[in-house]
């Protein structure tokens, strides 16, 4: 069902940047009648959301955080993420966006071949398990979740700091961890289908002159608001929030998990 915002006065002419809200925007994961219940088997739920925005104006490389300040006070906007999250924006002229840049330069499923090399899947794709650890409140149970998390395990060192900067390896990583109520898969079929249909909801690719796939999305990864607001519900480290600039369509979209937990 589209989402309806209450009209809110025009913005002044001279602002920055302006956004409008497209709540007809489908995904062919978020939302999709065959993907939407693996994600609720996964514990994301109503907590995660995925939508699209579309920004007047165009956003040079060097403008990406004067668009995140602009993006997270724009009162649109705010009134769709209140609705969809419960994110706050409580003092809008506090606000400033504290983010890292994701890269993008990984296009293929490939990358995960490594976790096949290091043993931590058998080559018919069974994930293989180990013993119950709790690390930093997050439930270790199977190899693939002890080499993303834990930096003290060796098969961390599979995938350098580089490589886990990796919008690919991002999504690939909250869906294997997913929410409190995550019932886990012991294939590895699962995930890899789901990460590919997230990657393409949320960025554009095209093939270059060589014949390659090239990303033309740039990719921020939001952690604070700072003191204009509350991005999360709770700390977390399972929580995200994704902001995803299309400079070809001139959309934004936010894919976004705030953790909740069960008790």
């Amino acid at each position: 069902m589209p989402l309806h915002i209450q009209e809110i006065d025009e913005e002044p002419q001279d602002q920055a940047f302006v956004f409008h809200h497209l709540p007809e925007a489908q995904f062919q994961s978020f939302g999709n009648k065959d993907i939407q219940p693996i994600l609720d088997k996964w514990g994301f739920g109503p907590d995660m959301f995925m939508c699209t925005f579309r920004v007047e104006q165009q956003v040079h490389p060097d403008e990406m955080q004067a668009m995140l300040d602009a993006f997270f006070t724009d009162r649109r906007v705010v009134s769709v993420l209140h609705h969809l999250s419960r994110m706050r924006v409580l003092s809008p002229e506090k606000v400033r966006v504290r983010w890292e840049q994701i890269s993008t330069k990984v296009t293929s499923m490939s990358f995960f071949n490594k976790f096949e090399e290091i043993g931590a899947i058998s080559v018919s794709g069974h994930i293989r398990g180990r013993i119950e650890e709790d690390w930093e409140g997050v439930p270790i149970v199977n190899l693939i979740r002890e080499a993303i998390l834990m930096d003290e395990s060796e098969l961390y060192d599979a995938f350098s700091e580089s490589e886990r900067r990796e919008f690919l390896f991002r999504i690939f990583m909250h869906v294997v961890f997913g929410g409190a109520s995550n019932q886990w898969e012991d294939h590895v079929e699962e995930y890899f289908k789901v990460t590919k249909s997230v990657y393409k909801d949320l960025l554009s690719v095209r093939r270059n002159d060589t014949g390659d796939v090239e990303v033309l999305s740039s990719v921020a990864s939001v952690f604070s608001l700072c003191e204009g607001g509350t991005l999360f519900p709770q700390e977390n480290p399972l929580n995200f929030c994704y902001v995803i600039h299309d400079p070809v369509m001139r959309h934004v979209r936010v894919w976004y998990f705030g953790y909740k937990p069960i008790w």
